[in-house]
């Protein structure tokens, strides 16, 4: 059966397609894009994402392959895509204020559980921030355990005034939700690091990979809980030392490349291996925190 028989029926989300087709997915990718009876419509937004494997370190999240299988709607009928991607885009936007009402209560329920009152703030990056978060199952990176979809990255920065034994106090209590969740009947992954201000600062020098990834998840991230005054204090930083106008700068390049890598791999009737790691998915479809 071929996909526009399988289409007749009424739009599909691309990893239904997928599934239904049985075709490998960069072959579907391509034949949906190239077959002008198809309606194509992806919702949500790409925004910035640091890759080592890329070039110049920058690309768009969702990679092409995870945009297709998940955010995007696949059909016939212009008016039936439409209906179905308004209702998808609505789906990941409850899903991500799910994830972050997850996050919000831990934030809270660590400061309520050590009594610290101030000197330290939470902060959310991923996906949340930018209501792209997912139920795809995936591995844990550690263990291997299916989790769902999204992770929480959270990132939380102490004052150099916190005491030390209040620091190390604030790492156990992540830690120790971050193995209860993954214990959880519905699978979370948290993905965090606590850290002092003054790395926060250094991190501002913007001239390694690892300090580039660490400015644009706080510069994306959204408040959580905490130190208000704290965090207004880092978003300043960022400002003071150009950090969002370096980071738009690199999302236009990043939007360049996206571009050139669609027409690069719609020409190509076979995808190796190099190309698909690098234009079409990625080795990990994350960043690590610094």
């Amino acid at each position: 059966m071929g996909i526009e028989d399988l289409l007749k029926s009424g739009p599909l989300i691309g990893k239904e397609l997928y599934i239904l087709s049985g075709i490998e997915i960069f072959q579907l990718w391509r034949a949906c894009k190239l077959d002008n009876k198809i309606v194509m419509k992806a919702v949500g937004k790409k925004y910035l994402r640091f890759d080592k494997n890329v070039p110049g370190y920058v690309r768009l999240s969702p990679a092409i392959e995870r945009e297709f299988l998940t955010y995007t709607v696949v059909g016939l009928d212009l008016d039936e895509v439409e209906r179905k991607a308004k209702e998808l885009e609505n789906e990941i936007i409850k899903i991500s204020e799910e994830k972050l009402a997850l996050s919000r209560k831990i934030a809270r329920e660590i400061l309520d559980q050590t009594g610290i009152r101030k000197d330290i703030c939470f902060i959310i990056g991923g996906d949340v921030p930018h209501r792209m978060a997912h139920r795809d199952p995936r591995p844990e990176r550690s263990t291997g355990e299916m989790v769902s979809g999204s992770d929480l990255d959270i990132i939380v920065v102490a004052s150099d005034n916190l005491p030390e034994n209040e620091f190390n106090t604030i790492d156990e209590s992540m830690y120790l939700k971050k193995h209860a969740l993954l214990r959880a009947p519905v699978k979370e992954e948290i993905d965090y690091l606590v850290k002092r201000f003054s790395k926060v600062e250094e991190q501002t020098k913007f001239d390694s990979f690892d300090r580039m990834v660490a400015c644009k998840i706080i510069a994306e991230g959204e408040f959580l809980h905490g130190d208000k005054s704290l965090y207004q204090k880092i978003i300043r930083l960022l400002e003071q030392k150009n950090i969002y106008k370096k980071l738009e700068e690199l999302e236009y390049k990043a939007k360049g490349d996206r571009k050139l890598a669609e027409e690069y791999l719609l020409k190509k009737e076979k995808i190796e291996e190099e190309d698909y790691l690098k234009l079409f998915s990625t080795t990990e479809e994350f960043s690590e925190i610094f």
